[in-house]
């Protein structure tokens, strides 16, 4: 299934900003981002699905859209 996954600040400029990629829950979307794009794997970055921030695993269905947000600090 494919999945359509936004990233943003440090994150877009190593994946680029919008690429669709199968996976059937965050944990395998996030070893195929790891391998495709092996920067990541020292990143840290929060995952949405669906404009819900996650923390644990969660499944993803067609069409499904999955943000990937460096840390970031306010003032």
């Amino acid at each position: 299934m494919k999945i359509k996954v936004l990233a943003f600040g440090q994150i877009a400029e190593i994946t680029g900003s919008q690429l669709y990629m199968e996976a059937i829950d965050t944990a395998v979307l996030k070893a195929a981002l790891q391998i495709e794009f092996p920067a990541l794997a020292d990143k840290k970055y929060a995952i949405a699905v669906n404009n819900k921030v996650i923390t644990d695993t969660k499944g993803l269905s067609e069409n499904d859209v999955v943000a990937l947000m460096p840390p970031y600090s306010g003032g």
